[in-house]
């Protein structure tokens, strides 16, 4: 499993967990994905103790391929609003996504 951002587990307390918090990282990951130009994918979206593990599942030249990897929880929530921090998110899934289809060799 991969991590979108580095995190040191004394920097942040635990994220707290609501159904709002769910629903937004949901609808943020969701955003993200459309952005990267992805027409057809599944995702899932768990929370764990200071972070979301995000499985994405699409249709990339021709083939499905899977991917599973981290996203802080700050940083998934400043990707909401921050430009910055949104490219740099959208180009760490795209390398990882990528990096998931030349494992698989689907080209």
């Amino acid at each position: 499993m991969e991590t979108l951002t580095r995190h040191t587990p004394s920097e942040e307390p635990l994220m707290e967990l609501t159904a709002r918090n769910l629903a937004e990282a949901k609808e943020t990951v969701g955003e993200l994905l459309e952005q990267l130009g992805l027409t057809t994918y599944l995702f899932e979206i768990e929370p764990r103790e200071d972070h979301w593990e995000v499985r994405v599942e699409c249709a990339h030249n021709s083939a499905w391929q899977s991917s599973v990897f981290t996203v802080e929880d700050a940083a998934l929530r400043a990707s909401r609003t921050d430009r910055l921090v949104r490219d740099h998110m959208l180009s760490e899934l795209h390398k990882r996504l990528t990096a998931s289809d030349a494992a698989t060799g689907s080209h």
